[in-house]
């Protein structure tokens, strides 16, 4: 993991630590922290079902803690073919969802406060939570096409809903689509991930960059000064920030 982190940091021209890109590191680290927080009460995956008694469609609307739309029109075709109730699926999921919202949201937040070598650790998490969100799906929908009840009237062989996109299964169209939710919290990663690259930048001018670990130790002491870098034998970044703060 370091050495991914020392590899990001080559890429990253001039060692500079200045106000206006500590602020952005701020402001998208505290978006993205929002956007997460806000995707919770958005829906994050549709469906929509045609069938020849229902040509315009039935549709639901799946939340990380609940389900909308004709949810009971769907359990009762659905019936037909043996598949189980919809509320019956993530049950845990749905009631942990918020919680672990609430702690994602302050992981993300928390990277404000980490240092050079822990920062990518408070990256991951947003990461993982949509990615996360897909695999869950996609269990669930493989684990209801696949155990379908023997004894139900119509039998059709087992299949898979695809979790994004168009597919027929027997007489019946569906199409399914990531909600708003899903795409503010792919837009949270990747502005945090972006808070993450400037951060590094940051870093590489800081002084106090070899004593760094999870938590940033000059956090307290910003915004730097120049007789911190060169009491610690950077000279030319010292002379850099002089010359910024002078501009």
């Amino acid at each position: 993991m370091v050495q991914v982190v020392e590899r990001i940091e080559k890429l990253i021209p001039g060692p500079i630590i200045q106000t206006k890109r500590r602020v952005l590191v701020a402001f998208l680290a505290i978006s993205a922290s929002i956007l997460i927080f806000i995707s919770f009460f958005l829906p994050w995956w549709k469906f929509t079902l045609i069938a020849p008694q229902y040509p315009e469609g039935l549709h639901v609307t799946v939340y990380l803690n609940k389900l909308k739309g004709d949810v009971r029109e769907l359990d009762i075709l659905n019936h037909y073919i043996g598949m189980k109730k919809m509320e019956e699926a993530a049950k845990f999921e749905r009631k942990v969802a918020f919680f672990g919202i609430i702690v994602v949201s302050l992981i993300t937040l928390f990277f404000l406060f980490s240092g050079r070598k822990g920062a990518i650790l408070f990256v991951i998490p947003s990461l993982l939570l949509p990615a996360a969100f897909i695999v869950d799906m996609f269990f669930w929908l493989y684990k209801y096409g696949h155990e379908l009840n023997p004894e139900a009237p119509i039998k059709i062989s087992p299949f898979t809903p695809k979790v994004f996109g168009a597919s027929q299964i027997a007489q019946f169209k569906t199409y399914a689509t990531f909600g708003l939710g899903f795409y503010l919290a792919i837009l949270a990663f990747v502005l945090i991930f972006i808070s993450f690259v400037l951060r590094l930048g940051v870093c590489n001018a800081c002084p106090l960059k070899e004593r760094c670990s999870i938590l940033c130790p000059n956090l307290p002491k910003w915004p730097a000064k120049p007789e911190e870098f060169e009491k610690a034998g950077m000279l030319e970044k010292a002379r850099v920030l002089r010359s910024t703060q002078n501009d």
